[in-house]
């Protein structure tokens, strides 16, 4: 186990790092809520500072096993599961819009929308694209440099642009 990792697991106990787990000394995470990361998971900070964040005690990031994470920023109020094997950049997954956006959003005691984010086995998240609330990427899916992802990603489509569409052809 290496010195960075001792020390992540040290400062973050109430959370789960899994065997083989490799991290930056200047990995964040903060909130009230859990994470769990997985087994021979790899986290760099090589493209931008990776960020693990939870907003309530309720919200959830669950890592799966042999995933890599460069520089990505994870948002939860509710929950985000990343499966097994696949590899975020530095993108943003957000899986609420953190106020109101509707006709009444600036009166008080209203509530912001939530939605549970799933990326699937083998996804590829490249950098500087956004998933937001809701979305689930399947199982070997290519979200394409800059894309803004607002609806489910089929198993093995490759998508790109704002919004993301699908390039034709391209299902692996």
């Amino acid at each position: 186990m290496s010195l960075s990792s001792l020390y992540l697991r040290l400062r973050y106990p109430r959370h789960r790092f899994g065997p083989g787990f490799r991290g930056p000394l200047r990995l964040r995470i903060r909130g009230r809520g859990r994470v769990i990361i997985g087994r021979d998971v790899s986290v760099s900070n090589a493209s931008g500072r990776t960020a693990l964040l939870t907003f309530g005690p309720q919200a959830r990031i669950e890592i799966g096993d042999r995933v890599e994470i460069d520089g990505a920023g994870l948002m939860s109020a509710s929950t985000i599961v990343v499966g097994d094997d696949a590899i975020l950049g530095p993108c943003l997954i957000v899986d609420t819009d953190f106020h109101a956006i509707g006709r009444l959003r600036r009166q008080p005691g209203e509530s912001a929308s939530r939605g549970p984010i799933r990326i699937g086995r083998q996804a590829w998240i490249q950098g500087k694209a956004t998933i937001l609330k809701g979305v689930a990427i399947g199982d070997r899916a290519v979200i394409r440099w800059g894309s803004l992802v607002t609806t489910d990603v089929a198993p093995g489509a490759v998508v790109m642009g704002n919004p993301a569409l699908e390039v034709s052809g391209t299902r692996r």
